[in-house]
């Protein structure tokens, strides 16, 4: 069942309430609460109230989906709307369901800027509040709802739609893709970049891919020309060759500024697809999303955006999990190549994603992603970028669970196929 699914069923199904009143705490007690994902248990001291030890949480690292207006199905902006949601809460941090973030953040294998990801402290204190009762505390304490991002000021180019487009509201999820020409004449170099959705109810990602060849601009439109309105249908990618993915942006992410002197290549005169998962379990609105980004004339290092995939992806129905691995060389010549950045990718029946680097004997975790959720898909920058060199092995593993399948599992970019990647935003 989809992330969405799952919290209308439960907004449906019964109130997630503890059944405390939330006006008299229980006695102070400590209580330690196991995080499952990292391993670690960690131990809170006292009874946590929302307004000072709940809702700074909530306003920091969910507020900005879970808003009116926003794609999260509910608002979790103050106490009322908060507490009789406090069990559910509990459950979907603990599962590391919510904040949604696919690569695993715990430390063992990197961590990442700007993770939405909770301490094991803050999921125990959450957690411990709703044992307690959801206990409101002194509401005048609670912290003010977060502002809007400030956005990308110093932003010199728009992506734009050029067209607003109604998603088929007969579908639960939508993927449509949009040929853009962003209008530059010569080649520029994308250092930063913010997206703005035309309607946040609907705009579930955003994926920008440039086309680098007249061949594959002629794909997308043939493509385009094949369906009514504005766009054609898509998923996992523009269905053309010669795209590279330039843009990944989920809900509450704020704009993404690529390391200082780097930046991707955007080919003078060249059009780009942009592909935006529409989710309509609020409704179908009109949207005209936009790309506010920052261009160059030049960077000191040329990005680019490699990748390493299983190919030949042939899976079992009826499995609980099922595995393919890939082994690829870095290029012996390449020296030392700087991964500043990853994007993981697999489709509805993806499970597990693993990549690795082996030196001369020793290996080094590069990415873990342990629960992987299609829908919420971006680049993530590391804190601290690991590095490879030539000649160094990379490997890749992908788990599958197919027991909702009756038949075999094969590549491709329909809803219904598989793939196994990992993006890697690099530099020499």
């Amino acid at each position: 069942m989809g992330l969405f699914a799952v919290l209308a069923a439960a907004c449906g199904g019964g109130d997630g309430s503890t059944g405390s009143s939330g006006t008299t705490p229980p006695p102070d007690t400590p209580v330690t609460v196991l995080d499952p994902t990292c391993g670690v248990e960690a131990t809170v001291p006292k009874t946590p109230t929302y307004a000072e030890d709940v809702a700074p949480i909530l306003m920091k690292n969910c507020a900005t989906c879970h808003t009116n207006g926003g794609i999260a199905p509910f608002p979790l902006l103050d106490y009322e709307q908060t507490k009789p949601l406090a069990g559910l809460l509990a459950e979907r941090t603990t599962a590391r369901e919510m904040p949604p973030f696919n690569p695993n953040n715990c430390g063992h294998c990197n961590t990442f800027q700007d993770a939405r990801w909770l301490t094991s402290e803050e999921i125990a204190t959450i957690s411990a509040w709703a044992e307690a009762g959801a206990p409101a505390g002194d509401l005048t304490k609670a912290p003010a709802k977060p502002e809007p991002p400030a956005g990308l000021a110093d932003a010199n180019l728009t992506i734009d739609m050029g067209v607003a487009y109604t998603p088929d509201g007969s579908k639960v999820d939508d993927y449509r893709c949009f040929i853009v020409d962003p209008g530059i004449t010569a080649d520029k170099f994308l250092t930063a970049y913010e997206v703005v959705p035309g309607d946040p109810r609907v705009v579930h990602h955003v994926i920008a891919f440039a086309l680098d060849t007249a061949a594959a601009e002629a794909e997308a439109e043939s493509l385009d020309a094949a369906e009514a309105g504005p766009g054609y249908t898509c998923f996992g990618g523009p269905g053309v060759g010669a795209s590279r993915f330039v843009v990944g942006w989920a809900p509450g992410g704020g704009p993404t500024r690529f390391p200082a002197g780097t930046g991707l290549r955007l080919e003078g005169g060249r059009k780009m697809v942009v592909q935006v998962h529409y989710n309509l379990a609020g409704g179908a609105f009109p949207d005209q999303t936009r790309i506010a980004a920052v261009v160059q004339d030049s960077v000191e290092k040329e990005a680019t955006i490699s990748r390493i995939a299983a190919q030949g992806i042939n899976l079992p129905p009826q499995q609980p999990m099922t595995t393919v691995t890939n082994d690829e060389p870095v290029p012996a010549g390449a020296g030392a190549v700087t991964l500043w950045g990853v994007a993981p990718h697999m489709h509805g029946t993806g499970k597990t994603l693993h990549v690795e680097a082996e030196h001369e004997g020793q290996k080094q975790c590069l990415l873990d992603v342990g629960n992987w959720d299609f829908h919420w898909q971006s680049f993530s920058m590391y804190e601290t970028p690991p590095k490879v060199q030539g000649g160094d092995t990379i490997r890749i593993t992908c788990g599958y669970d197919t027991t909702g399948r009756d038949t075999v599992t094969q590549q491709g970019e329909g809803t219904e196929d598989e793939m196994c990647i990992a993006f890697f935003y690099v530099t020499r």
